[in-house]
């Protein structure tokens, strides 16, 4: 991530010098006669200044003296002594003296006053400052005592008070008490690298470069996989901060679904010869690391709001009506707003947001980090059948009962397994995909069937399934294991069906363990090929929508609000 680029907002004319006008009063004239004023830099007439001892004294602690005697032309607004608070700033190190106050206070370029002014000024600490007014000026809400003092390298505005810096979020972030969880998380994603062309050049030593003044650029990977500018500022973010008991609270919470071993086997469906002849593969870890890298991931992942998302803006905008639902960077859709804010007990202005603290986060699980997995059939393996993919048109939802989730769906695809023969009798492996340690309600929907049988009285009807589930899966001592999940199942034939496969709750997580590693449905019909009641009875082909890993803590939820 680069480091943050300043830019200053440049007037069409440089102005040098400016004569007293009839649309200013005599207490913002800028005096004509003083010619030799004109002539000094700004650096001279600020150190000559009574008024501005202070701002004077300041500048040369933090050691910008020498820059303001240089031809490159700035805007200064310097706070006259008595308006500020300078004592404690005598106190500070030069390096908070000269980021947090002195170019607070400078600006690139000219941003002199020749009428009404409604301007954004980005100063060199790279903070945003309103400046704004017509005949009667502000800076940062502090108001021009006088205006546009001309300077032979740029121009000055005396302020009857200080502009109060405001650090961006991550600055608060590395040095607010209380959070040191959080903060030392993002911290550990953070580098620094010298910027070669912006560092000035010392001697060469020992065959090496070394350098006078090194300017390192700073950057922070998180914030990358966030896609949260919260070191910049021209973007506006709302960040929920938890306390560190409220860190530890939901770290507890979130690492009981990722319970990782350091090895875990699955069934190579992809290698097997038959049903039967299935091969092992693994996975090896370092279980702990794993388990606290991704529990801490899922952690953040939701802390940060672009305020000026259509979701959000009501955290920011008062005369916006709460929303139903926040959209955090990592796009997470919480649900519950009103009971996340409720939780937050500090609440500061950032120069790009709002940092909020947390006693808690309450996030619901199935939207933060242990979601709903909805699973291809297509990611499968077929046994003694035959594989195609087929559709149901929108023309026909209606007469299958089929009311799709989403608008704008117009067709509804299935994979339909087919034995192969009179006698076949189908399998189907499919393999389930970043499941965590936690107890789902599986579900499984069925197309409808287009197998035909005849009833005692000659009349057609259409065969339903019976189906037996089963799964294949790690246990908690690396062994691999096998559980029946409902057997003897039953679907509605005619319409588009969603049945029970069972409830089970895994005791390893596979998520972020890669593509060879995980959980199968085995699915299959449930009477042999020579059970003539049943062949008649029921079809041996699977039309397969979809199958739906739920949350069993989503499931009770939802039963709670019928």
């Amino acid at each position: 991530m680069n480091k943050l680029s300043y830019k200053g907002l440049m007037t069409a004319a440089t102005m040098l010098a400016v004569t007293s006008c009839s649309d200013f009063s005599d207490y913002n004239d800028t005096p004509v006669s003083d010619v030799q004023q004109a002539e000094r830099t700004l650096w001279d007439n600020i150190s000559q200044n009574d008024q501005l001892s202070d701002f004077a004294t300041l500048v040369k602690k933090a050691g910008f003296d020498d820059e303001l005697s240089q031809p490159h032309f700035y805007t200064v607004w310097a706070p006259v002594n008595g308006t500020y608070d300078a004592s404690s700033l005598m106190s500070a190190d030069s390096a908070t003296v000269l980021y947090q106050f002195v170019k607070s206070h400078i600006a690139e370029y000219n941003h002199g006053i020749s009428g009404p002014v409604d301007e954004r000024i980005h100063a060199l600490n790279r903070k945003s400052f309103v400046f704004e007014g017509d005949g009667q000026y502000t800076y940062a809400g502090q108001a021009l005592k006088q205006l546009n003092i001309p300077n032979s390298n740029g121009i000055m505005h005396l302020l009857d008070g200080a502009a109060r810096f405001y650090p961006n979020i991550y600055e608060y972030l590395l040095t607010y008490e209380g959070i040191d969880s959080v903060s030392a998380y993002f911290k550990r994603y953070e580098t620094s690298v010298l910027d070669t062309k912006n560092s000035v050049l010392g001697p060469t030593i020992n065959g090496k470069q070394t350098y006078i003044d090194s300017v390192m650029i700073t950057s922070n990977s998180l914030l990358k996989m966030l896609d949260a500018k919260l070191d910049k500022e021209d973007s506006t973010y709302t960040m929920l901060v938890p306390t560190n008991e409220a860190w530890q609270a939901q770290y507890d919470k979130i690492s009981k679904s990722f319970n990782f071993i350091n090895t875990t086997v699955a069934q190579n469906i992809d290698e097997a010869t038959a049903t039967d002849k299935v091969p092992t593969v693994s996975v090896t870890v370092d279980a702990a690391y794993t388990k606290d890298s991704l529990t801490r991931l899922y952690l953040v992942s939701d802390l940060v709001y672009n305020n000026n998302n259509y979701y959000n803006n009501w955290l920011v905008d008062d005369a916006v009506e709460p929303y139903d639902t926040l959209l955090s960077t990592t796009y997470g859709f919480i649900t519950n707003p009103q009971e996340v804010m409720s939780r937050v007990i500090d609440r500061e202005t950032m120069s790009n947001g709002t940092f909020c603290i947390v006693d808690s986060l309450a996030f619901r699980p199935w939207e933060s980090w242990c979601f709903s997995l909805p699973q291809s059939p297509m990611n499968s393996r077929t046994w003694t059948g035959s594989n195609s993919y087929l559709y149901i048109d929108q023309a026909d939802f209606d007469s299958v009962k089929y009311v799709p989730e989403y608008p704008g769906i117009t067709s509804l695809g299935y994979l339909w397994v087919a034995p192969l023969s009179n006698y076949g009798k189908p399998q189907l492996d499919v393999k389930l995909r970043n499941v965590l340690s936690t107890t789902y309600n599986i579900y499984i929907v069925l197309a409808p069937s287009q197998d035909y049988g005849e009833d005692d009285n000659g009349n057609k009807f259409q065969k339903p399934n019976m189906l037996d589930f089963s799964l294949s899966y790690c246990d908690a001592k690396g062994k691999l294991a096998t559980q029946k999940l409902n057997q003897k199942v039953v679907n509605d034939p005619t319409r588009v069906d969603t049945l029970a496969v069972g409830t089970f709750t895994f005791p390893v997580a596979y998520a972020g363990l890669g593509n060879t590693v995980y959980p199968n449905l085995k699915i299959t019909t449930d009477f042999g090929v020579f059970d003539k009641a049943k062949m008649a009875a029921y079809t041996r082909d699977f039309r397969i929508v979809s199958i739906l890993m739920k949350p069993a803590e989503l499931d009770e939820f939802e039963a709670t609000k019928e």
